[in-house]
């Protein structure tokens, strides 16, 4: 019954004295030569990368901010604010002074001149902040200072306050032209997402001149799908050749985290503005003076407007007197189509063509009015003097329901109006926020008729029927009675709108 455990035992000696005098293992080594030459090729690609990533992180750098803020330290949390939140608790009379906490914030940033330390990032990042580290690739860590910043372009250019800072390993970034990006070329991201220094993503360029994000008020974006996090805000975006032809600013994600959806600030825009910063101190630009209308060019405005059906453009609610577009001749209802000799799709398209453009440049305008193409050269004033720029509509406020002792007019459309005077409009300003001092005020919209139908609603002042302005409610009838559609011009809490009713 022994004689298995016997077995085993000298089984297992045997084992031992093996390995004892055995070779040490080692794992076999692969045969590249058996690679093909499109295997190669991966491996140049990838090689190249590395390259391209190693020698672009010496640019990159590390931004940390402080702020200083009041507040009670975490360590003296009022337990009564924990439970009710601060604005719920009395301020004692003799309590004394809050103290100060600093919030941080991590972003990054690249060398563009390594002699004169300037580093460009984005304006979100540094914004507002008391103190500025830069930790540089060798391990440097400086102070530094803001030469200037643009929240429209969330561009902005920082500076080593150091003057003989450490420049060994250390390398300046080339800027390149966004304008030879295409979709579909490969780039790297670098950054430091989370704060985790130096790091690098890599992927393509999605897309290209992506507009109408809300991400800034001027610029379109280059899309790509190389991972960008927080933390990643004012790297580079590098393509194959080792320039940047982009700045990180944004994701899209519903968790916060990289969904492959990030935008970088085009090259090109970057350059100009940053150039702009440092031998200007602040950006300037041109102004139209005009207000944009926010309502998208559908077939009821296409009709109403008598324009072509598909015409895409930039709708005029508002000229601003003495403004560029006042002395070239435009007006409310004319619709932008052209500038430069480019289509223009959008009033964003319009807002960053002009607001790119320098003070002073003669811009050519096409636009459309009443049916007909007209064309205009319109001198750009300056944006930062004359403090107007061509933009969206202001927020629509819900106006009030009617008020007042006036004696309405009915009128069939299912509106009670009264006409404005300058009298009348001192009346009804503090009720309906209203600019305008003529036209027709709306008081009382029947909720079952055409023109609630239609949008309009008490408060606005029908300011044009068919272009035909409105003096009186005879105006209006008039227009009704020769026309089975009537396309009005109405003004909404400073906003300018456009609405049709039918018979």
């Amino acid at each position: 019954m022994l004689s298995p455990k016997i077995s085993l035992t000298f089984l297992s000696a045997a084992v031992f004295s093996a390995t004892l005098f055995a070779a040490p293992y080692q794992f076999p080594t692969p045969d590249r030569n058996s690679y093909s030459d499109n295997v190669r090729a991966l491996q140049q690609i990838s090689a190249g990368v590395a390259e391209l990533s190693q020698e672009a992180a010496k640019g990159v750098v590390l931004i940390s901010i402080s702020k200083i803020v009041k507040g009670h330290p975490y360590y003296e949390l009022d337990p009564f604010d924990f439970f009710f939140g601060p604005r719920f608790r009395q301020q004692q009379p003799n309590a004394p002074e809050q103290r100060q906490k600093q919030q941080a914030g991590v972003g990054s940033g690249f060398i563009v001149d390594l002699a004169k330390g300037y580093i460009i990032t984005n304006n979100h990042v540094i914004e507002g902040a008391d103190e500025i580290s830069l930790k540089l690739a060798n391990g440097g860590t400086y102070t530094g200072k803001v030469l200037g910043g643009d929240k429209n372009t969330d561009v902005a250019m920082v500076q080593i306050t150091d003057a003989k800072f450490k420049r060994d390993g250390l390398a300046q970034l080339s800027i390149g032209n966004s304008d030879n990006v295409r979709v579909g070329e490969f780039v790297i991201a670098l950054g430091a997402p989370f704060g985790l220094e130096f790091s690098q993503s890599f992927g393509a360029v999605s897309a290209t001149s992506r507009g109408n994000l809300n991400i800034t008020s001027l610029g379109n974006f280059i899309q790509t799908d190389a991972a960008i996090n927080p933390g990643n805000s004012g790297g580079p975006l590098i393509n194959m050749e080792g320039l940047v032809i982009g700045m990180n600013t944004a994701i899209f994600s519903r968790s916060g985290a990289s969904a492959g959806i990030g935008f970088a600030v085009p090259s090109n825009l970057v350059r100009s503005i940053a150039e702009q910063l440092v031998n200007k101190g602040r950006v300037a630009r041109g102004y139209l003076g005009v207000q944009l209308s926010a309502q998208e060019l559908d077939e009821e405005l296409l009709s109403g407007l008598n324009l072509p059906k598909g015409t895409r453009g930039a709708l005029v609610s508002r000229v601003e007197k003495g403004t560029p577009a006042a002395k070239a001749g435009l007006e409310s209802g004319d619709v932008i189509v052209e500038v430069n000799g480019r289509p223009v799709h959008s009033g964003q398209e319009l807002s960053n063509v002009i607001g790119l453009s320098p003070p002073q440049a003669k811009v050519p305008l096409s636009y459309y009015r009443n049916g007909k193409l007209h064309s205009a050269t319109v001198t750009l004033g300056d944006y930062e003097q004359d403090n107007l720029v061509a933009r969206r509509d202001r927020p629509d406020h819900n106006a009030p329901g009617p008020g007042g002792k006036a004696e309405p007019a009915d009128f069939q459309a299912g509106l009670k109006l009264e006409p404005l005077n300058k009298q009348k409009h001192a009346q009804y300003i503090d009720q309906f926020g209203i600019d305008s001092n003529s036209g027709l005020l709306v008081l009382d919209v029947d909720p079952s008729s055409k023109a609630r139908a239609s949008g309009i609603r008490p408060g606005d002042v029908l300011l044009k029927a068919n272009q035909t302005p409105l003096k009186s409610v005879k105006d209006l009838m008039e227009v009704f009675k020769s026309s089975n559609k009537v396309f009005l011009q109405l003004e909404r809490s400073g906003n300018i709108l456009f609405a049709s009713i039918r018979k």
